[in-house]
């Protein structure tokens, strides 16, 4: 079978760091077509998944943090329903009290401590801050 010139593409192979390789690829251009759709789903599927991938990995580490500087006082379940949570009347995590405040506010408490809470700037990095913030907001 033999087909038109003017149906065919010309594309230059392109290495992976934006170098051209000798040689040239033909393919039919019904073929390009076709298959650019495909392309494009694939890289938004993908994109998609590594997006979901981080957000469950930050919320692991956002969990493992809770667990190690924030269940013993504050309970696993945020409730404050700990020894130490009762003795010092630490707050619901779940209650209006706590969820009403902003972002800003509840970071901050988490940095420089609040009323007998103590501030963990020091222990934590801004970003695990900001996980822990988002952490607290899905106990509502």
């Amino acid at each position: 079978m033999m087909f038109n010139k003017k149906f065919f593409v010309s594309l230059d192979n392109v290495g992976t760091n934006g170098s051209v390789i000798r040689g040239k690829t033909r393919m039919p251009l019904f073929a390009l077509v076709l298959i650019a759709p495909v392309l494009a789903s694939l890289a938004l599927l993908t994109s998609a998944t590594l997006a979901t991938v981080e957000a469950a990995s930050a919320d692991e580490a956002a969990e493992g943090t809770f667990k190690s500087s924030c269940a013993m006082c504050h309970g696993a379940d945020g409730s404050g329903n700990t020894p130490v949570g009762k003795s010092m009347r630490i707050p619901d995590l779940h209650s209006p009290q706590v969820q009403s405040q902003s972002d800003g506010q509840l970071a901050e408490a988490i940095s420089d401590g609040k009323n007998n809470m103590p501030p963990f700037k020091g222990n934590l990095s801004q970003e695990q801050i900001h996980d822990l913030v988002t952490h607290l907001r899905q106990k509502k």
